[in-house]
């Protein structure tokens, strides 16, 4: 894996990008000078660009980038490999039948993801509410009421909301932004009864959850860290992997607790957009793992990030690996 390493000179400290690999059975190391002095964000997007045409003519191709800690080559390997198969394996399909693998594919994600929050909807009853809004629209009508729904039904409708607007956002290769972000919030706590004053906006009250003793920011502090994280994003999306790059944005957007409802399912769906637009299949967080799951996110509120890494990377190997039907 690429990495930053110092060399002294004559007492002198020097900085490099380096990569280390086997070619024709023998260990062979490749690296670009980066100069004493700690280098900038472009620089080394520079000096990683040439380091992969310096391995590329060995035939080695650089998997993980420099700023990467968790994600090493033998595991890239494996997301690579789990990626390319479920590539090939929509391939194979008809037009219709992968559209018919999104829609369970989805429909999996909206069960689950609500289901972590508490939600008893299963993944039939969940299909069975968005099919119901799918043949009013296509009826034709732009407007439609389902009558006698709840609240768990309506959170399910929004969750498909936001992953319809996700893939306009997708089409477009929309970057994140605080906008996009409250846009999609919005969209979430449609209609849900007593949240009406919280769509779409950052939390103006204090935040608990039952069980933890972790202190979230209070709410005049969470404009700035929001407008941080973003920046974070964009000033570290070309430098490391990502599938990690996905997983920390996921446990800053969380240990933020940015609004007052939906924080999980917005971090979820965050970063699953991520994960597609740097080309890594869309990744469930599957109900029957979610106590390891809450483990992860409450390491990431110290500010460990490795556990959920880890933990969202063995996610996509296995369940990319092996595609056949999400799981319902």
């Amino acid at each position: 894996m690429s990495k930053i390493i110092s060399r002294k000179v004559k007492g002198k400290k020097y900085l490099y990008l380096e990569e280390s690999f086997k070619s024709e059975k023998k260990w062979v190391k490749k690296s670009v000078y980066l100069g004493p002095e700690k280098p900038t964000r472009q620089d080394l997007i520079s000096a990683f660009n040439e380091l992969k045409e310096k391995c590329e003519a060995k035939k080695h191709q650089v998997l993980v980038r420099p700023l990467t800690e968790f994600i090493t080559n033998k595991k890239a390997t494996e997301l690579q490999k789990a990626t390319e198969n479920k590539k090939e394996f929509l391939k194979k399909l008809t037009q219709e039948q992968r559209e018919e693998f999104a829609r369970r594919e989805r429909i999996t994600f909206i069960t689950d993801s609500n289901a972590i929050e508490g939600s008893s909807l299963t993944y039939s009853e969940t299909s069975k509410i968005i099919g119901q809004e799918k043949k009013i629209q296509e009826a034709g009508k732009k407007q439609f009421i389902i009558t006698g729904i709840n609240r768990e039904e309506q959170e399910a409708l929004n969750l498909k909301a936001c992953l319809d607007r996700y893939d306009k956002y997708l089409k477009i290769n929309q970057k994140i932004t605080e906008k996009m972000i409250l846009q999609l919030h919005y969209i979430l706590l449609e209609k849900i009864s007593g949240y009406e004053r919280y769509q779409g906006i950052y939390r103006p009250v204090k935040v608990y959850i039952v069980g933890s003793t972790h202190e979230f920011p209070l709410p005049q502090e969470v404009p700035g860290l929001m407008n941080q994280l973003t920046q974070w994003l964009e000033e570290n999306e070309d430098l490391i992997h990502s599938v990690e790059l996905a997983a920390k944005f996921h446990t800053k957007f969380t240990t933020i607790h940015p609004f007052a409802d939906g924080n999980g399912r917005m971090a979820r769906l965050l970063m699953n957009y991520i994960l597609q637009q740097k080309g890594f299949p869309f990744t469930n967080i599957p109900l029957k793992r979610r106590e390891p799951y809450m483990k992860t996110q409450a390491a990431g509120n110290k500010e460990d990030h490795k556990p959920f890494t880890l933990f969202l990377a063995e996610e996509a190997i296995k369940q990319h690996s092996e595609t056949d039907k999400p799981s319902v």
